[in-house]
């Protein structure tokens, strides 16, 4: 992790990946879906929001623990 990276508080690096991802794939759906390969587009969409989803994963949500209370 670089001094950069230590700077970026946690909401800013989630709006960063949410309108990146936003961003590169309804461009790319866009662009290929237009130029004949629908089936394509379809995939690189759901590939981008997969691998958002992942870095989400990796980044904010491994660590957690999700358990409920204990009883007793």
């Amino acid at each position: 992790m670089t001094d950069a990276d230590a700077d970026l508080p946690g909401w800013a690096a989630g709006i960063l990946l949410l309108s990146g991802t936003i961003a590169t794939a309804g461009v790319a759906d866009y662009l290929l879906s237009n130029s004949g390969y629908e089936f394509l587009g379809i995939y690189v969409w759901a590939a981008c929001y997969a691998g958002a989803l992942l870095v989400v994963w990796v980044v904010w949500l491994r660590d957690l623990e999700l358990t409920g209370p204990a009883d007793g």
